[in-house]
């Protein structure tokens, strides 16, 4: 496949991989605009010098914190509220374009940022009145959430991660630089690396959303071979590596975006501050995906990865995918996280398994009178009890 094949999408918007970002800067710089970043790593990675040459009126909201909470997309809706901006840009990791999308969404629809967690919320009750969406610049390579529909926002007074799903919340357009992200530290090139293999395998399995998209399986396929072959180079900064990523990160959103993810993400979803996330569902997804096993057309889609993952069974392709796991240095169990805990994962899988919709939609569902002793036993197996 050629590695831009995957920049078709929904008309009207545009998925851009480029090493010379001020053209699009300059493209889509209409009218006031305003420009949401994190902290120092987007002046040390040239992202903010590039944009504020290209785009010198534009008024910065920066200091976005990682795991955004609740009263920072309240600060940043503020900031939208009193500018009176045409268009809305936003460079940075993950955490920066989902806080941008929740502001906006806020911004423009009036309603409190509460009423707009869960699926579609707005668009459901209005949907035929068109939202304007922001420009997406992702300096790290995991998230995806330059081609996703997705939000995730923690309310702190709750201790959770809440999601928002809104369809309008798709950037209208995204700017891929790879060069970008080559200042990320180890760890973090590690985390969303795992971020974006998760979201691709977790897709693929997902065998009850095939046909949402056409094309989604062959974007995950794709996406998984390129981390594979160039997340190991990627630790060690090779330029040609990060690209490879930077494609793999948007075809794992391109993917979710149509195939949900599935136990991994679920479990995971609220261990925020205490394990990296992309760390925390690749960590889950062998155990899950040996439920998923139960599923005859599951073991059917895993021994498509045989190429990638040498096996002859399904359960010999799970057992190399976690070879690929530890020789990138990922721990063997939950347990070398010293935040995590048996009671931790108990307490897990009592409240995921709240998540009805959820369960359904897993490539193997989980019947709800069952979810706790399920969950659990995927969580205790990945703990290492």
């Amino acid at each position: 496949m050629n590695d831009l094949h995957f920049l078709k999408q929904t008309p009207g918007e545009e998925l851009l991989l480029t090493e010379d970002p001020a053209p699009f800067y300059r493209k889509y710089a209409k009218g006031r605009c305003a420009v949401f970043t994190g902290g120092k790593g987007v002046e040390a990675n040239g992202a903010w010098q590039e944009f504020s040459a290209a785009v010198p009126d534009a008024e910065r909201f920066c200091g976005i914190e990682e795991e955004p909470g609740t009263e920072t997309v309240e600060r940043m809706t503020a900031f939208l509220d009193k500018g009176k901006f045409d268009t809305i840009f936003a460079i940075g990791g993950g955490s920066v374009l989902d806080a941008a999308k929740a502001a906006y969404l806020v911004h423009q629809t009036g309603e409190p940022l509460k009423e707009l967690f869960g699926v579609n919320k707005y668009s459901a009750r209005f949907p035929k009145i068109p939202l304007r969406r922001i420009i997406a610049v992702p300096t790290t390579s995991g998230t995806g959430s330059e081609a996703t529909q997705y939000s995730n926002i923690v309310d702190k007074s709750a201790g959770v991660k809440k999601l928002i799903a809104e369809a309008q919340c798709v950037p209208e357009a995204a700017c891929l630089v790879p060069r970008y992200t080559e200042t990320m530290p180890h760890h973090v090139t590690l985390a969303t690396g795992c971020d974006a293999l998760a979201h691709l395998i977790e897709g693929f399995l997902n065998v009850g959303a095939d046909s949402n998209h056409p094309g989604a399986n062959s974007w995950a396929l794709h996406g998984i071979e390129l981390v594979k072959n160039f997340l190991p180079s990627a630790l060690k900064n090779a330029s040609e590596s990060r690209r490879q990523m930077a494609i793999a990160a948007a075809l794992g959103g391109m993917t979710i975006r149509f195939k949900s993810t599935g136990l991994p993400h679920l479990c995971s979803f609220s261990w925020f501050g205490r394990i990296a996330h992309g760390i925390a569902a690749i960590m889950l997804l062998p155990e899950s995906w040996r439920y998923y096993l139960g599923n005859p057309a599951v073991c059917e889609r895993t021994m498509l990865l045989k190429e990638l993952f040498p096996g002859e069974t399904p359960e010999e392709v799970i057992a190399s995918f976690r070879t690929f796991l530890d020789s990138i240095g990922i721990p063997a169990k939950l347990n070398a996280f010293p935040d995590l805990s048996v009671d931790l994962m108990k307490r897990t899988a009592a409240s995921a398994g709240e998540n009805k919709m959820k369960l359904e939609l897993a490539p193997r569902p989980v019947p709800l009178e069952e979810s706790k002793l399920i969950l659990q036993d995927i969580l205790l197996k990945s703990y290492g009890e």
